[in-house]
C-alpha cells in the first residue's frame, strides 16, 4: 500500500475509531459530524470524503462490529476440540456471540438488534465475498443440512436466524423480555435446529 493509500486508510479508521468510541460514551442521536471531526481530529470537509453522512459512519461500524464478532466466533468454533454436527456449529457460534454482547452491554445498545452479516449482500449481489464470507458458505453449502438449497435460500435462512437471534438476544439481556436469556437460549437453540433440518 502506498503512503497515500496508506493515510486515507488512516484517515477512515480513525473517523470510525471516534464515532464509535462517541456512540458508545452518548449514543448515535446524540453525536454529531463535528464531535467525530473533532475527536478523530480532522476537519469537517475530511469527513465527507469517507462518508456521505452519519448513517454511513453508522453502517460501516454496524459492519465492523458485526464482522469482529463473527470472526472472534468461528476462530473459537474452529479451535473447538469437540467434534460437532452444522447445527451444533452454528449454535457455538450463535452462542459465542450472545456471551460476548452479554459481556459488552454498550457494544449491544449499540448494535440494537442490526447484527450485519458482513459481505453476505455481497455473495448474492456479484456471486463474490471476501474470505470470512467465502469460508462460511463453503461450511454452510457444504452441509448435509444445507443440500439442494441455492445460495439465495441460505441467505435468506441465514438473515432470518440471525436477525431473530439478535432480537432475542437484545430483549433478553438488556430488558430480561420475555425471559433471562439464560432461560431463552434451550429456546433459540431449539429453534435454531429445528430450521437447520
Amino acid at each position: 500500500m502506498n503512503t497515500v493509500e496508506g493515510k486515507k486508510q488512516e484517515k477512515r479508521r480513525a473517523l470510525l475509531d471516534a464515532a464509535y468510541e462517541l456512540f458508545l460514551e452518548r449514543g448515535t442521536s446524540k453525536t454529531s459530524v463535528e464531535d467525530i471531526t473533532s475527536r478523530a481530529k480532522v476537519g469537517k470537509g475530511t469527513f465527507y470524503l469517507y462518508f456521505a453522512d452519519k448513517g454511513a459512519v453508522t453502517q460501516a461500524l454496524l459492519a465492523r462490529v458485526s464482522y469482529q464478532l463473527l470472526d472472534d466466533a468461528v476462530t473459537a468454533c474452529e479451535r473447538a476440540s469437540a467434534p460437532m454436527d452444522f447445527p451444533d456449529k452454528m449454535i457455538f457460534v450463535i452462542d459465542h456471540i450472545i456471551e460476548a454482547l452479554r459481556n459488552d452491554t454498550l457494544m449491544l445498545r449499540f448494535l440494537e438488534r442490526s447484527f450485519v452479516w458482513p459481505g453476505l449482500d455481497k455473495i448474492e449481489a456479484s456471486g463474490e465475498a471476501e474470505p470470512l464470507m467465502r469460508k462460511l458458505l463453503h461450511a454452510i453449502m457444504s452441509s448435509p443440512e444445507m443440500a439442494g438449497l441455492t445460495e439465495r435460500e441460505v441467505y435468506q435462512r441465514i438473515t432470518a436466524l440471525g436477525s431473530m437471534c439478535m432480537s432475542v438476544c437484545y430483549s433478553s439481556i438488556l430488558e430480561g423480555k420475555p425471559d433471562h436469556i439464560d432461560a431463552m437460549k434451550p429456546v433459540l437453540y431449539n429453534i435454531i435446529r429445528k430450521a437447520l433440518q
